[in-house]
């Protein structure tokens, strides 16, 4: 069974950019000119997943904003891709009342309500318009694929709309409900009815009810979503294990300095929709100087297709150095095997050797046909190799700048429970790392203390952070007050298999590395500890494992939410966070 997120959800989107045509009429349909429409939230499902290139191949000649202000555009198709709420459907009733597109294709990311339905249905009856609306679909597709085991429901406020105490029950309620949504829409593009189970109590809880019901609700009638189609054999035969939990079950993780390389590339140079955006470089410029263009902001993309960002994303960042070194020998190798080629060819000239003419005509177009058939893959590799040094040195400015390496060693520590005070006031009070740096490694000692710091800790602790210039505190006084009502669980480890990634030895760490890079790399990574002796397993993957086994501690803390919905089948297990961060599919064969 196959559980791609981001390749079943990109299969989705192209087969509403071909109208739901057929197998017959799909090529004529990309060839058909159209006009994408999309709201804000639709724009970042498909930014992570389709390129202007790729939509252009697909005939969408233009994509536009719903709420922005376009123009009439005759005798061309437009395709809708928007949430469905009150005010895209006002929206959507007005392109129709204006005539703007010849027809309208419309797809909501998630199942339209009968009572917006209705509104749709009333506007463009009353604009005499409903001639204009070609197709209507719910695509369920209200999640954003960032890798092919990762995505994001891209809620970012869901964590206060769920905790805030001045909440108000129809706030929680809309939020538990976007969620629900959300999961729903992924568990339709995957094709698959899990096994769903949650800690007691909490916002998890909540929502595994919710889509519990939703799901039930669902499957009674005998034509759904997960009986047709290929996607019915799956559902039935392979059944994979959900496990819902609250962000607060493990706050370390979201606050925890990272060391290698896809985190710290989204946690230092900011990832979002797998672009990165590098500032522009204005050291040694004089004020008021105009920009060159190897100073300007340089954007990124980085996903799956990106060769290097795939098979070295998990490496602690020095041994990316030499992950790139190792691919830069390969390419000069590849070049020089092209260039000895045509060179032992003047060689042989020179030396005045006779070959037949024919026979040298075939040895150069030979030559010839392998050049023109591997340089433009070999450039393409350069291209990659040259984008991950540019991140590379972004990187290790930031690392040098925050002391990122100093920052990662002490939090390691304090969540093995080796760390003392006064190394903690040491780092605060340094001059090194943000006044962010310093809130986060202050939230990681209260997380990890072997008990929740008392008023008079607090107020010291306090006192120290509005001395290294921490202006707002106010998350320490939330996060031992979680603490204190057991509302979130220890960060200090279980002894058990290592967990994280460590960095093996520095002593033999690439020369090349502080040339390409600038000064410094080897002093950073020598500073950073060999853990890979450490036995730190993370809450979320000890909890997964007793799950997986079958313990009974476990299964009383985690009940069946959606026991009975099937038969009892192979299990694989998968993790969502209920929370704004990404939510990881992890795979396991019970």
């Amino acid at each position: 069974m196959s559980l791609n997120i981001r390749q079943k959800q990109a299969d989705a989107l192209l087969r509403m950019l071909h109208l739901h045509s057929t197998a017959g009429t799909t090529k004529e349909q990309s060839d058909l000119y159209k006009v994408l429409i999309l709201d804000r939230f639709c724009k970042d499902v498909i930014a992570p997943l389709l390129r202007v290139n790729e939509l252009r191949s697909q005939g969408v000649t233009l994509h536009l904003l719903l709420e922005a202000e376009r123009q009439q555009i005759p005798d061309v198709p437009a395709v809708y891709f928007v949430q469905p709420t009150t005010a895209n459907i006002e929206r959507i009733a007005q392109d129709a009342a204006q005539s703007l597109y010849d027809a309208m294709h419309i797809n909501f990311a998630t199942s339209i309500s009968s009572r917006l339905l209705e509104q749709l249905a009333v506007g463009v009856i009353k604009a005499n318009a409903v001639r204009r609306i070609a197709k209507l679909y719910d695509e369920y597709l209200s999640f954003i694929a960032l890798e092919p085991s990762l995505f994001s429901l891209g809620l970012p406020d869901c964590y206060l709309n769920l905790n805030d105490p001045a909440a108000k029950d129809i706030q929680i309620e809309a939020a538990v409900s976007q969620i629900v949504d959300g999961l729903f829409s992924v568990l339709v593009t995957l094709g698959v009815v899990p096994i769903i189970r949650s800690p007691k109590g909490g916002a998890a809880e909540h929502v595994a009810a919710a889509l519990e019901n939703k799901l039930r609700d669902h499957l009674k009638a005998r034509s759904n979503l997960f009986s047709e189609g290929t996607s019915a054999l799956a559902a039935t035969l392979s059944r994979p294990l959900l496990v819902i939990f609250d962000r607060n079950f493990d706050l370390s993780v979201m606050l925890q300095h990272c060391w290698s390389y896809k985190p710290l590339v989204q946690d230092v140079l900011g990832l979002k929709l797998n672009r990165v955006t590098l500032a522009p470089d204005t050291a040694g410029l004089p004020p008021g100087a105009s920009l060159l263009p190897q100073h300007q902001k340089k954007s990124y993309d980085v996903d799956d297709k990106d060769f290097f960002w795939e098979s070295a994303g998990a490496l602690p960042f020095p041994k990316v150095a030499e992950e790139v070194e190792t691919q830069l020998q390969q390419y000069k190798a590849a070049v020089d095997e092209i260039n000895s080629k045509t060179a032992a060819q003047q060689q042989a000239d020179a030396d005045g050797v006779v070959l037949d003419h024919e026979e040298m005509l075939k040895r150069n177009t030979q030559n010839l046909m392998s050049a023109v058939s591997s340089l433009p893959e070999l450039q393409e590799k350069k291209k990659v190799l040259d984008k991950h040094t540019n991140l590379a040195t972004a990187l290790l400015s930031a690392i040098k700048a925050r002391g990122l390496d100093g920052l990662y060693n002490l939090e390691e520590d304090l969540l093995m429970g080796k760390a003392d005070t006064a190394a903690l006031n040491k780092l605060l009070q340094g001059p090194k790392g943000s006044a962010a740096d310093k809130l986060r490694l202050a939230l990681l000692h209260v997380l990890a203390a072997e008990a929740p710091p008392t008023d008079t800790e607090l107020q010291e602790l306090t006192a120290t952070l509005h001395t290294a210039g921490v202006p707002d505190t106010t998350a320490i006084t939330y996060v031992a007050r979680l603490r204190r009502n057991r509302l979130t669980g220890g960060a200090r480890p279980t002894p058990g298999t290592p967990a994280g990634l460590g960095v093996p030895s520095q002593g033999n760490l690439l020369d090349w590395a502080d040339k390409a890079f600038g000064q410094g790399i080897s002093s950073v990574t020598r500073s950073v500890k060999n853990l890979l002796s450490g036995a730190r397993q993370a809450p979320v993957a000890a909890a997964l494992e007793a799950l997986m086994d079958g313990k009974q501690v476990c299964m009383a803390r985690y009940p069946f939410c959606s026991g009975q919905l099937l038969g009892a089948c192979d299990v694989v297990w998968r993790v969502f966070y209920c929370s704004s961060s990404p939510c990881w599919l992890n795979a396991g064969q019970a």
